[in-house]
Order: C-alpha cells, then structure tokens, then sequence
C-alpha cells in the first residue's frame, strides 16, 4: 500500500546533489510514464482503496455542485427544491469529508506501523518532510490561483500558509477546501505520537477504541452547550447564512469535532495490519456472520443518508423536535464514519458476500480519479463555474431563475471534465516530481 494512495517512484538517478534545482525538476517530469500511470493500474497499488477514494471526491464535487445552483438561485431556490426527485435526495448530504478523513486515517498510520514494525521507532522529521512535501506544491499553487477572489487575502495568507486561518479570529482559508487540509496538518503533526502511544501500552485496541468513543462524546458536548445549533432545523442552512456560518465554525472546520474519522480510519489500519488474515479467515469460516457485518454497515450508511437537509416538509422536521436534531447534529457523520470504516474493513480482509465491495473498490474505472484526487479536490471550485457557463450557456447570473435536473448533472460533468484535465497536468508536472524531491 503506497502512502496517502500515492506510489512513488523512487530517487532520480545520477548524482543529483551537484545538479541544480532546475535540472532536478526538469529531469523529475516523466510526461508519458506519468500519464500512463494516470490510468492504467499499476499492481503495486492497493486497488481495493481506488473506487473508495473516487467515490468520495466524486460525491464530495457533486455535492459542491448542487449547493452552488442553490446559491446560484438565491430567492429562487424554493421551486428547485420542492421539485427535486426525492430518489436523489441522496446528493444532499454534504459528507464526502468524512471518508476523506477516514482513508487518510488510515493510510498514513499504515505507513507508520510499517516503519515501526522495520525500525522500532519512527523517524518525525522524515515523516513531516514527506508530509510537507506531499500537500504544499498543490496548495501553493491552489493559493496563487485564488488569492486574487479573496477579499483581504493578504491579511490572512500568513495564517493560511501555515495552515491555522480556522483558528484565528477573523481568519478564513483562501483556498475554499483548505479548512480541510488543515484538519489535516494537525493529523498529521499529532499521529506519530498517538503512534507511539499506542506501542506504549498493552491494550492497544483499547486505547483507539476509547479515544473514538471519546471524540463522539465530545461533538455531543459540543452541540448540546450550545442550543442555538440543534434547536435551529438543519435546513436553514441553505436560507440563512448567518446560522450555516456558525453550524458550519463550530461543527464541520474545526478539528476537535472531527478527529473521529481520523481515528476510526487509524483503528482500521491497525486491525488490519496485524490482525487482518485472522479476520479474513474469521469470516471466510463463518460467512453468516460477515453478511451480517456487511449488513450492519449498509443499514448505517443508509441511515446516515436519510435525512435530506434541504427538504423544508421532511418528515423529520413536522414536528420539529430539537432533541431529535440534536443527536442528528452530534452523531450523523460519525455513525456514517464507523459504516465507511467497517467497509473499508470489509474490502480488505474480503470473504464471502463482502467480496462484492471488494470488486466495487477495485472496479479499473475507479483508477483515474483516485490518483488525482488531490488535485480534484483543490481545483474543483473553478471549474464548477465553467461547468455552469458551459451547461447554462451564460454567464449572466441575474438571467438564471431555475436550473433542471438534466442541466445539474451537465454542470457536473463538464466540472469533472475540465477538472480531470486540469488536475492530469499539475499532477505530472508539479505534483510527482516533488513526490521524487523528497525521496532524493
């Protein structure tokens, strides 16, 4: 399994210390053998994580898709809602985060117990080194790109390069995914050491156990000390945006209220990297059971997305009950974290039915997307606004008083399109040869 989804292809040849940074670099761009392996699989890559990677970019883009129109529409919004397919509500749920959290959970702490397991101990500086190097080329490149957009930009980029603009008042992330990365960042900065803890003590399960437990008890808190949140209906968040400002401080950015999904994808790396042949063949013996966990895990996931945000006369709101909100607001998103990690579970130790989300995950179609999707995920925003331009054919915002159903998913592809395309050249000429850099 290569770190963060990635495979690197390892120190350049020759000796690179006397060249300069500019031969480096140019000797770095691998123009054919990168875009090959853009979509053709290599069998290096753990393929079972592809189409769970993919999948998430794709709804999370899809989702970014959606409430753009809605904010598109403004005081038009109402008709477009009312009259959304309600076998589609699904593309409402504003979670493709969350597997996000869990995968990097669980990649990266993979490659910490694999360096343990080799070294007995972990190497930090190289660690943040490959870190850095990793999630900065893009990113600097993504801050260029929308600096000019953001207003006051220049009082908040120093916060921003340094990734804590989430946690300076008045600060905001100039590029629009980055509350994210820095989520992120302090993973990473934490996760050695929880590493190390966890080969401090002798209930290792345990400890990740109760640390998860620990990070849905304090969300809880979170949203029960402050009741203008859950006694507020959840769909107000597409009409008042004052009040998605504040849910969206206090529940979605900051990182005390989302270390769950970091640590549920961590316990998955765990279990499977010691334990993972015992639970294949655990299941392979008893496939009842392993139906049953499969079960389980759809159950919650289809719990987790039957609760459309934006539907004003959802059952769930008449009679509005602030209780129900509140666990709804403390407890969605992690049940749906734990269902994405028993599937991922389930991927990698397959046997009996759950081999089916194995061929899902491992699906060649998925390979593309999953290997861009650091790029995706930064550049998409841009190019929802060329989808639009493209799907709507103009660029008169006032003249667009409803969008169809036809055109959202035109808006949608068009984005994956250019996005795709734009993301293929940053990825070989920016995002790989740093990849090589810090290897040399």
């Amino acid at each position: 399994m290569s770190e963060g989804g990635l495979n690197d292809d390892g120190a350049l040849p020759g000796n690179t210390k006397k060249s300069s940074l500019w031969s480096r670099y140019k000797r770095s761009i691998k123009f054919k053998s990168d875009l090959k392996y853009i979509f053709v699989r290599s069998h290096k890559l753990h393929a079972t994580l592809d189409g769970a990677r993919a999948i998430t970019i794709l709804g999370m883009v899809l989702f970014h898709v959606l409430f753009g129109v809605a904010r598109l529409l403004d005081e038009n919004v109402d008709p477009f809602i009312q009259n959304f397919p309600s076998y589609l509500d699904w593309m409402w749920q504003a979670q493709g985060s969350d597997p996000l959290f869990v995968m990097t959970g669980l990649l990266v702490t993979y490659t910490l117990l694999r360096e343990y397991d080799k070294t007995q101990t972990l190497d930090l500086m190289r660690f943040y080194k490959r870190r850095i190097m990793r999630i900065y080329p893009l990113f600097i490149l993504a801050l260029l790109l929308f600096f000019p957009a953001s207003k006051h930009s220049m009082d908040y980029l120093l916060s921003n390069l340094v990734f804590i603009s989430n946690y300076v008042p008045g600060h905001k992330p100039i590029v629009p995914v980055a509350w994210s990365l820095e989520v992120q960042m302090l993973f990473y900065l934490l996760l050695p050491f929880l590493c190390l803890l966890v080969y401090a003590v002798r209930w290792r399960i345990a400890l990740l156990v109760g640390l998860c437990f620990a990070a849905v008890a304090y969300r809880y808190w979170v949203v029960v000390s402050q009741p203008e949140l859950y006694e507020t209906p959840f769909y107000q968040i597409i009409y008042d945006r004052d009040f998605a400002r504040l849910l969206s401080d206090q529940l979605y950015y900051d990182f005390d209220v989302r270390i769950g999904g970091f640590l549920m994808g961590t316990l998955v790396a765990y279990i499977h990297h010691y334990y993972g042949q015992l639970i294949t063949t655990f299941f392979k013996r008893h496939l009842f059971i392993n139906a049953v966990v499969l079960g389980i895990a759809l159950f919650l996931l289809a719990w987790s997305f039957n609760y459309p945000m934006h539907k004003k006369d959802f059952g769930f709101y008449h009679p509005f009950d602030p209780d129900a909100n509140l666990m709804f607001l403390a407890f969605n998103r992690y049940l749906y974290s734990f269902a994405m990690s028993i599937l991922l579970l389930l991927a990698l130790c397959p046997a009996g039915i759950s081999r089916m989300i194995e061929w899902f995950f491992s699906w060649r179609i998925w390979h593309p997307v999953a290997q861009l999707i650091y790029p995706i995920y930064l550049f998409h925003f841009p190019f929802i606004i060329v989808g639009a331009v493209v799907a709507l054919g103009t660029t008169d915002k006032d003249s667009i008083i409803a969008v169809s159903i036809p055109q959202v998913f035109g808006i949608y592809f068009w984005t994956v399109f250019f996005t795709i395309i734009f993301g293929a050249l940053v990825h070989i000429y920016i995002e790989k040869p740093f990849l090589r850099f810090r290897d040399t």
